[in-house]
């Protein structure tokens, strides 16, 4: 009988599937190895052939992650439309992206921020991770401005990146809101609200 051929990424998917379930129960300090491998029903070495840690677990997820919100946005930032048109479809992705993704892993999301920020040996991984996401994030907002003020849509009196960073610290703030009362908070009226002010600062007198 012929052994039985292991799909390496299809142990590795599940892995970090099981690892994701467990982090948002109890929390990525509290989850061990062990309670992986259990939630995978695999031996706690078989975790160990794929993974050296829990830090390189999260490293493959939140690069799927980054993947997911990279495609989600490129169709868009590549398209022949306006700077303002790409300003509005890129913040209306944000929230059709929102939507798609669980709570549970968006939550992941600010608890991995976390403990980048608080443990020491995960800080390096962890926040090299997101420093290149944030970095990412506000580069798409500062490009799409940097794009509008060439062609008029946008002041030319505003700093790109600044005004990028304002607008994703802006939607950091409504994801938060959101997390903590999902039921309750009008997620998408809100960022409305929030794209109305956002374009009335920073879009030129005749667009």
């Amino acid at each position: 009988m012929a052994a039985k051929v292991i799909d390496k990424k299809e142990k590795k998917d599940q892995i970090i599937t099981a690892a994701l379930r467990e982090f948002s129960k109890k929390g990525f300090a509290r989850t061990t190895i062990n309670d992986i491998a259990n939630a995978a029903g695999i031996g706690k070495g078989t975790v160990y052939e794929y993974f050296a840690n829990k830090e390189e677990i999260i490293h493959h997820a939140f690069m799927h992650f980054m993947g997911t919100f990279e495609i989600n946005f490129e169709e868009v930032l590549i398209s022949n439309v306006s700077a303002l048109e790409k300003f509005k479809q890129i913040l209306t992705g944000f929230s059709n992206f929102i939507d798609s993704e669980s709570k549970e892993l968006l939550e992941l999301l600010f608890d991995f921020w976390a403990e980048g920020i608080k443990n020491k040996d995960a800080k390096g991984m962890l926040m090299h991770q997101m420093k290149q996401f944030y970095h990412a994030y506000k580069e798409i907002f500062a490009d799409i401005i940097i794009e509008g003020m060439g062609d008029g849509s946008f002041r030319k009196d505003i700093n790109p990146r600044s005004a990028a960073a304002m607008i994703v610290g802006c939607l950091d703030g409504l994801m938060v809101q959101w997390l903590m009362d999902k039921e309750n908070f009008d997620f998408k009226g809100v960022l409305n609200t929030i794209i109305d002010i956002l374009l009335r600062g920073i879009v030129s007198e005749k667009s």
